[in-house]
């Protein structure tokens, strides 16, 4: 998708122009792309960031519901239906404000994964604020 350059570039893009999530993803889709969105419900803490990444991701039931587990799984998504995968979120800031420190782990755990060889992941896509 151009307006993102993922072809060019993966692992975290942040996106500063207000833009709403739910019509990235759909652009995202239609270029080729499985992306989907994961802060429908706030994401404001370690809790509530594994869980939407558990539904977003559709997780292993393995997955462990922590840092470790979700490097893990990370690394190991596969392209679903033959599209790589991309992470949409609408409101980054929310995690930002509330643990940076979660925050920055988790924007290094999506460019390590995004990095891999036959990453299944391309990019997460980090709006900052709402649409």
């Amino acid at each position: 998708m151009s307006a993102f350059d993922l072809d060019m570039q993966g692992g975290v893009v942040r996106v500063e122009r207000p833009m709403d999530a739910d019509r990235a993803v759909d652009r995202l889709n239609a270029s080729g792309f499985h992306a989907v969105r994961v802060d429908r419900a706030p994401v404001f803490d370690k809790d509530t960031l594994m869980h939407a990444l558990y539904q977003a991701l559709e997780l292993p039931a393995w997955f462990g519901f922590n840092l470790d587990a979700l490097a893990d799984a990370l690394n190991a998504l596969e392209p679903k239906q033959g599209q790589r995968r991309v992470l949409v979120f609408q409101d980054f800031t929310t995690l930002e404000d509330a643990d940076p420190e979660l925050a920055e782990t988790f924007c290094e755990l999506i460019d390590d994964a995004c990095l891999l060889p036959e990453a299944g992941l391309v990019a997460a896509i980090l709006m900052q604020g709402r649409g």
